[in-house]
């Protein structure tokens, strides 16, 4: 519960070698802290589960198994798996889990999810998979419904300075104050239960790689997707980095409650691929 003398508390959190964050809008910040610690604690049960870096990981594992021959993985990791699946499919292979494969092939070619035993089943040998796209966002909403569970739902969450996840709005707010973008050229938005999540060539610079080509995506600078939940989010900051305007216009038409912004590479503007339209979103120019 949360009321006009609602106080604002962040606590950060390190895990998949970047920092977590959550900040509440709650009366009793001492209970706060305590549901965020239950909740990096669940980060970390997550974070063993799906690292590619653990070798007890559901991942690791995963990658050891011969072909046909199927692993039971925990809940978290299939559904994690059964979400960058889906995005594969919605994002016509953008967004691509198994991309680092040699030869090239599709998540969905790579594996088989098994919903009745809870596993997989590699579909091909030497399966590697790659849940940076996906993980993150995918974290956030398992992070989102626990705290739910503690009656804490005016939250946000955030996972480095790349995707963000709202709750519902702080006391007397339309929503979560967000900016992005670059520079003076950026946007804000007033977020609340939804996800923002950006892709750039900024920091890592040409990182980025189109699944389909194999080739650097090399036309955009940073991307940004807005989205219904931290996972979509995140899957689609990266897809978008690589679809073409065309092909992002028809996505969030599709899919309702997304919307596309990006900066073109050699340039420093933010402009609307696909504006937003959700409810629970504003954008203004910063």
């Amino acid at each position: 519960m949360h009321d006009e003398h609602s106080e604002l508390v962040t606590v950060c959190h390190e895990a998949m070698a970047t920092e977590f964050a959550i900040t509440f809008a709650h009366v009793d910040a001492r209970y706060a802290r305590q549901a965020a610690a239950e909740a990096f604690h669940e980060l970390d049960r997550l974070e063993s589960r799906l690292s590619v870096f653990r070798e007890d990981s559901d991942l690791a594992r995963l990658a050891r198994q011969p072909q046909g021959a199927a692993v039971r993985v925990d809940p978290d990791t299939y559904a994690c798996l059964a979400v960058a699946l889906a995005m594969e499919h919605e994002t016509g292979g953008a967004l691509n889990i198994a991309h680092r494969m040699r030869p090239r092939c599709q998540a969905a070619d790579a594996i088989r999810l098994l919903p009745h035993a809870l596993a997989v089943e590699p579909r091909v040998p030497h399966v590697a998979l790659d849940l940076g796209g996906i993980g993150k966002g995918f974290a956030l909403d398992r992070l989102a419904a626990l705290l739910d569970q503690w009656d804490l739902s005016s939250v946000l969450l955030r996972a480095s300075r790349s995707t963000l996840l709202a709750g519902d709005a702080p006391p007397g707010e339309a929503g979560w104050p967000l900016r992005f973008g670059p520079g003076s050229g950026g946007a804000k938005v007033c977020l609340q239960r939804a996800a923002l999540s950006g892709s750039g060539s900024d920091v890592k610079g040409g990182h980025i790689v189109d699944p389909r080509t194999g080739q650097p995506a090399t036309h955009r600078r940073l991307a940004y997707a807005l989205a219904l939940t931290g996972a979509e989010a995140d899957a689609l900051s990266t897809a978008f980095f690589v679809l073409t305007d065309a092909e992002i216009g028809d996505f969030c038409r599709r899919h309702p409650g997304t919307a596309a912004y990006g900066v073109d590479a050699g340039d420093v503007t933010l402009r609307a691929l696909q504006p937003i339209h959700a409810q629970h979103t504003q954008v203004t120019a910063s």
